[in-house]
């Protein structure tokens, strides 16, 4: 079960677009804890993943981040304290845990972001498909 709450969201043009642009995307956890919701069947405990996603571009024709937090509620309830004891001891969360939330965060926040470098006359932070021709021997 995943819940996303966007806090803040930041992008700024800072020049004109000129020849090839490189677009790195760069998930970053800021702090992992203790998250609960509340469900018509009572509260359910969870972990709140707080995040920055930054959006970088080179030549640094623009910047962007998007934080917030994801509510994460691992397969088994058991793991929510060996998570946050591993966090704690080493700022680190499980690969997979990491990997199943960054994908998540990237199909949330991608048709903002579209829609705000389509306004700003940005490249979009992900390439669109195209159509090709192929030539016929």
């Amino acid at each position: 079960m995943f819940g996303v709450n966007i806090t803040k969201v930041e992008i700024e043009k800072q020049g004109g677009v000129a020849g090839k642009v490189e677009i790195n995307l760069s998930p970053k956890v800021e702090e992992v804890r203790l998250g609960e919701i509340k469900t018509p069947s009572g509260k359910v405990n969870g972990i709140e993943v707080l995040f920055t996603y930054q959006i970088g571009y080179n030549p640094e024709i623009a910047r962007a981040s998007v934080s917030g937090a994801v509510f994460y509620l691992p397969p088994q309830k058991e793991k929510i304290d060996e998570i946050l004891d591993g966090w704690e001891k080493e700022k680190r969360i499980p690969s997979e845990m990491f990997a199943e939330i960054v994908n998540f965060i990237t199909n949330e926040i991608t048709p903002l972001i579209m829609v705000v470098s389509k306004e700003m006359r940005i490249p979009y932070p992900i390439p669109l498909p195209r159509v090709a021709l192929r030539q016929q021997s």
